[in-house]
């Protein structure tokens, strides 16, 4: 049952774009406490448009040319020097490419905003930007990046160095190359020393750096993702053509990264998806804390988290800003805090480091900014430390250690490396944050259904447990034989057992706060539950049908204890109860000495209470005893108050051993029947049974199932040979076990009431009876 729930799930997942790689992961997913989520194409839309321009000290709005068309009036001027400059080197330091054909090797002729591209969000935002105002690959001809020492001279973006750089052909009066440089605006701002300005170069004193400064804050504070472009040429006296410029690492760069002048600042937008705002709502009702994990700029993550919802209130950055707090008491009183990168690559140094890192993760709100994955791996870490499930997300190759550390490790299935797919549980073939939410209301759904089928298995136990005992010790004949516990156990409880698989999440699955890692599926709540109140109700109803069929055949209450080991004398085959005759028509009992013996030995034994041999004759005549030499009844039997032949014997049923059958018979229909308003109050384990409703088609089915095959069970005769059960009438047919299965629905739904109306202690207790009877 549980492979197939998982399966089901897996399957469900898939339809909402998540590829479950490992099936106990679901489970995991649903115990989540703490998702560390990355912000870009999980968190936002992965399509990123330029904003804005900054260039020749002026911000402006980045109109796409070939969106507005060409009547538009644009506040740039793609002839200025200055914007040119910006143009040449966003370009040249992009690599993302149109595709020219299709998958049929056709000539693409779709415009360039809704080309398909190869290459990230960002440098594709740039080249769609630009490719109308003038064709990308001939500005990429115009300026060729130079062959260096093992390969083209270019350094790639990182998330260590947070900067890119090409050394492209340019001719100049003093100079055979230039080095475009693209990054981090606090990164770039340091290698510069100069400004392009209207096609000159000024200093790059103080008033440019704060016009610099306040605009890259202002873009940052709109959300906006923040580049920084500059470009220096190099000398030709001491950079004469053919020279091999190495450009393998930062640290083996054949030029210093000093004088460059700082062409200007391209902002993009990436706007969250639409569903995640109302997606992180609801992991935070459900006691899930999700922090963002960046490489952007710090005001730019914080912008997006609180457009997602993840930061409400003001940052520690923010009270040191407006409120004049100390940068540690801003950190220390805070409820949403912002880390910059830096900040905990200073931890290692610290002795208390790690301490200091899970103090900022108990923070409600938290963002990492400007983290590499190396300090993702070591936030997960942390998490984890104190407590937390963690779910983590990730795409680069760098960030498989961290995927692979998390509980639950997913990688993005659009974006994502394969690295990241291989070391990940689950891929979210969409790359939305909105599918974890899905993924975690499911482990919890799976979670909380496997417990619902163990209550309802559980629950038939005792009162298949219980005739076992009393026959054991009371020595009564078996309420319920063997056969028609296995019918229960792998006939009737079968597919109510496994309709659960199906059920739908119930309404305040994500308001509740993540069970713990030590939270079992069988408890000690559940087992009291189960044994001591739905079973018992179930037992007393059993055994109310089984005494009262027994008692309507003839049998008297306090007789049945202790009856199954008296011996008696079987009579012939032809003797027949007559109150008048002789030792009551029993041919082969006599008294001797007051002691109840046979003419034949072998006719004295005890009756053979499960097998069919006895079944034939009147029990009367069985049960005797003497007073002196005379044959009187050993009890005083009950008057038949039902006349029935048996299906089985053809006989009466009334005073024989077929009495029994239909008497466990009717144990067998009891137990089902309660075992209907089992499954309806096992849907539900806090809220009331209507909340849920009767929406589970596959459960619908499983009761009319369970009730086909015991009414098969009772009234197809070779059912009755196979299974020992009886035709009963309608009256012995479990009806008397209804008020036991309506008992056990109006009990569990008080136990809900209960548990949602009484009043808690505080507000962080739960009420007495959450503690101690919510399963």
């Amino acid at each position: 049952i549980n492979a197939e729930y998982m399966g089901l799930t897996a399957t469900r997942l898939a339809r909402q774009k998540m590829l479950v790689k490992n099936l106990e992961a679901v489970e995991t997913l649903g115990s989540t406490s703490c998702i560390l989520s990355d912000k870009t194409g999980t968190l936002t839309q992965n399509r990123m448009t330029v904003e804005h321009l900054w260039y020749d000290g002026q911000m402006i709005k980045g109109h796409n040319k070939q969106k507005m068309g060409n009547n538009f009036a644009y506040e740039y001027n793609e002839k200025d020097a200055s914007f040119k400059a910006l143009q040449e080197c966003a370009i040249v330091n992009s690599e993302a490419i149109f595709l020219e054909k299709d998958a049929q090797d056709r000539p693409l002729t779709t415009p360039w905003l809704d080309r398909p591209t190869i290459g990230d969000a960002t440098e594709t935002a740039i080249i769609k930007f630009f490719q109308p105002i003038e064709d990308i690959k001939a500005t990429r001809w115009t300026y060729p990046i130079v062959r260096g020492e093992g390969g083209l001279a270019k350094l790639p973006f990182n998330s260590t160095n947070k900067f890119s750089l090409r050394v492209v052909e340019y001719e100049t009066p003093d100079s055979h190359y230039c080095i475009f440089l693209k990054g981090a605006p606090e990164i770039v701002v340091g290698f510069c020393t100069q400004i392009a300005v209207r096609g000159s170069f000024e200093a790059f004193d103080e008033g440019w750096k704060k016009k610099f400064k306040e605009t890259s804050a202002k873009m940052s504070k709109g959300g906006e993702r923040v580049l920084a472009f500059a470009k220096i040429h190099l000398p030709k006296d001491k950079y004469p053509p053919n020279i091999a410029f190495v450009c393998t690492s930062k640290e083996k760069l054949t030029f210093p990264l000093t004088n460059f002048a700082l062409i200007g600042l391209i902002s993009l937008r990436d706007p969250p998806r639409d569903a995640v705002p109302f997606s992180v709502l609801k992991c935070q009702s459900a006691g899930i804390k999700v922090v963002m994990i960046t490489g952007d700029h710090p005001t730019t993550a914080v912008a997006i988290a609180r457009q997602c919802n993840i930061i409400k209130d003001k940052t520690n950055e923010e009270l040191e800003e407006d409120d004049g707090l100390s940068k540690e008491e801003a950190m220390r009183v805070c409820k949403a805090i912002v880390i910059h990168g830096s900040m905990v690559a200073k931890l290692s140094d610290q002795p208390n480091g790690e301490d200091i890192l899970k103090g900022w993760l108990s923070k409600p709100q938290v963002v990492f900014a400007r983290t590499t994955p190396a300090q993702k791996l070591q936030i997960v870490t942390a998490a984890q430390n104190l407590g937390h499930i963690a779910a983590v997300t990730g795409d680069g190759v760098n960030d498989s250690p961290a995927i692979k550390k998390a509980n639950i490790g997913i990688a993005m299935g659009i974006t994502g490396s394969d690295a990241a797919k291989d070391a990940a549980d689950m891929v979210l073939l969409s790359d939305d944050f909105s599918a974890i939410v899905i993924g975690v209301e499911e482990g919890r759904k799976i979670f909380d259904n496997i417990k619902k089928t163990i209550v309802y298995i559980l629950s038939s136990n005792i009162p298949e447990l219980f005739p076992f005992l009393v026959f054991v010790i009371a020595q009564v004949p078996l309420p319920l034989s063997a056969v028609l516990v296995l019918c229960i156990d792998i006939g009737t409880d079968m597919l109510p057992a496994v309709s659960f698989s199906y059920e739908d999440a119930e309404l305040d699955i994500m308001t509740r706060i993540p069970r713990t890692k030590y939270e079992h599926l069988v408890t000690r709540r559940l087992l009291v539950f189960v044994y001591a109140q739905q079973g018992m109700i179930q037992t007393l109803g059993g055994f109310m049908t089984y005494f009262i069929i027994m008692t309507d055949f003839g049998f008297a209450f306090w007789d049945l204890f202790g009856l199954v080991p008296i011996v008696g004398v079987i009579p012939g085959e032809n003797d027949t109860f007559d109150v008048a005759a002789p030792s009551l028509g029993n041919s082969n009992a006599i008294c001797k000495d007051g002691v109840l013996s046979a003419g034949d030995e072998s006719k004295l034994r005890t009756i053979d209470w499960e097998g069919l041999k006895d079944n034939r004759f009147d029990l009367r005549m069985f049960y005797l005893r003497c007073e002196g030499n005379e044959v009187v009844p050993r009890f005083d039997w009950n008057i038949c108050n039902v006349t029935q032949l048996s299906s089985v014997s053809n006989a009466p049923v009334c005073y024989t051993t077929e009495a029994l059958r239909y008497a466990q018979s009717g144990f067998f229909y009891a137990i089902v029947m309660c075992q209907w308003s089992n499954i309806l109050s096992s849907k539900t384990r806090k809220l009331s049974f209507g909340s849920q409703g009767l929406s589970n088609f596959f459960m619908i089915f499983s009761i009319f199932f369970e009730t086909i095959l015991m009414l098969m069970i009772a009234f197809i005769q070779p059912f009755n040979h196979v299974f020992g059960a009886r035709d009963c009438i309608t009256m012995h047919f479990g009806l008397h076990a209804l008020p036991f299965s309506m008992l056990q629905m109006i009990h569990d739904e008080i136990r809900k009431f209960l548990i949602r109306e009484w009043p808690q202690p505080d507000e962080h207790t739960p009420n007495w009876f959450e503690r101690n009877s919510l399963w």
